[in-house]
């Protein structure tokens, strides 16, 4: 019974310390934020953020890959190829979740921008996280390929491209406020959802349809 009790203190130090780690980040920056500000933000001592995180750069790679992994949960479907079909509804509610998600998260997408351009360690994680989400667009595109409802382009190229739409509108929204506030408006999720709808189509032109 000590130990498990020993475990759930653990387990709620390290929260503690990850959520205190996430506002500073947001708040401050990548480069501006330091393990003593972590410490005092969560009330810990500074040796005990040592027990559960290497240096800056450790918690801020736990802080991405669980931001990453909730963006993709939202986002992506179990994929069947021989009954998965493309649904412009659907595709719609992915935009939504991947936009809702990254909204709640706040400045810590400019954080995020900011560490993959001056750590090469957070770069190349952050690279092996979205290329699931890549990938995971890539296998859909080649399914409609093969059905015919895609055009003739290599599925990975576009796969990235539109991920790419998705990342940098979150990257210079959260970052810069342009073209506005990061936000899961309907207009933002109707318009990269259209784009995305009509990149799909072999004609160019589907979109989804009017909500009722």
């Amino acid at each position: 019974m000590a130990g498990v009790k020993r475990q759930e203190r653990a387990a709620a130090t390290q929260s503690q310390l990850l959520e205190a780690a996430r506002d500073v980040f947001a708040e401050r920056g990548y480069q501006a934020t330091s393990v003593a500000a972590i410490t005092d933000a969560a009330s810990t001592a500074h040796g005990t953020f040592y027990l559960y995180f290497r240096n800056k750069e450790d918690v801020f790679a736990q802080l991405m890959a669980s931001t990453m992994d909730e963006l993709y949960r939202h986002t992506l479907t179990d994929l069947d190829p021989d009954t998965h079909m493309y649904d412009p509804r659907v595709a719609r509610d992915r935009v939504a979740g991947f936009l809702e998600v990254a909204a709640g998260q706040g400045k810590i997408w400019r954080a995020l921008l900011e560490a993959i351009l001056v750590s090469p360690t957070i770069a190349a994680s952050w690279l092996e996280l979205r290329a699931v989400f890549h990938q995971g667009l890539a296998d859909r595109l080649a399914i409609y390929q093969a059905r015919g409802e895609f055009r003739d382009l290599d599925p990975q190229l576009v796969a990235a491209s539109l991920a790419g739409m998705l990342e940098w509108h979150v990257f210079t929204t959260a970052s810069f406020g342009v073209p506005g506030p990061l936000e899961a408006s309907d207009q933002v999720i109707d318009t990269i959802a259209d784009l995305w709808a009509a990149a799909v189509d072999v004609g160019g032109s589907r979109t989804f349809p009017p909500a009722d």
